[in-house]
């Protein structure tokens, strides 16, 4: 047998070499894989903790998303508005027009809102006018639960088509407003005090 064939061994030190002595390395362990049974269950184990965790995460950030991209409320904080304030000439950025008079009714000529029609269940922004004519009643609360403001609701005759607006700003330079729609689409009304009286 030659030495190319014969079993490697380490090689031999001087005596004065008195260094302690290591083991010669050998040949690695073999290395043993997985076993068909251990990476089924391991890929059912991923595959299962991955349809629970996608779903969940996609719901936290369309819950997330909802919150951060409500556009921003008019400039201005809410504001309580009297009987007498609200009385007057209000006119949307579009020309529209709605004029409140201080025995509860109004006319209105393109003026936009978020209306609903309480017959069909249809409202603005779903396929429903966001500007609405004619003439109705109107009347006003304060709201106490929330930001404490004026809240106007406005009923077109025969009363089927109402639509609510809400006061912000500062007494001097007022107004009224509200989403159209869902508050996601970005689209707002915004109402400004033109005239103390039609």
């Amino acid at each position: 047998m030659s030495d190319a064939e014969g079993p490697v061994t380490p090689p031999r030190r001087p005596p004065w070499d008195l260094r302690p002595s290591r083991p010669f390395p050998g040949p690695p362990p073999p290395r043993r894989g997985m076993s068909n049974g251990a990476a089924v269950a391991l890929g059912l184990g991923v595959g299962a903790v991955l349809l629970v965790l996608v779903p969940v995460g996609l719901l936290a950030l369309v819950i997330l998303l909802r919150f951060v991209n409500i556009p921003p409320e008019p400039d201005g904080p809410p504001l309580v508005l009297t009987h007498s304030q609200l009385v007057g000439v209000w006119q949307d950025g579009q020309g529209g027009r709605l004029v409140l008079a201080e025995d509860g009714t109004f006319s209105a000529t393109h003026v936009c809102g978020d209306y609903t029609d309480s017959r069909t269940g249809d409202s603005s922004g779903f396929g429903f006018p966001s500007t609405m004519t004619g003439p109705g009643t109107w009347e006003s609360v304060v709201n106490t639960t929330r930001d404490r403001a004026t809240e106007l609701s406005t009923s077109f005759a025969p009363g089927r088509v109402s639509g609510q607006l809400t006061a912000r700003g500062k007494a001097d330079s007022p107004l009224l407003w509200t989403f159209i729609g869902d508050p996601d689409s970005g689209e707002l009304c915004v109402l400004r005090k033109a005239g103390a009286r039609p």
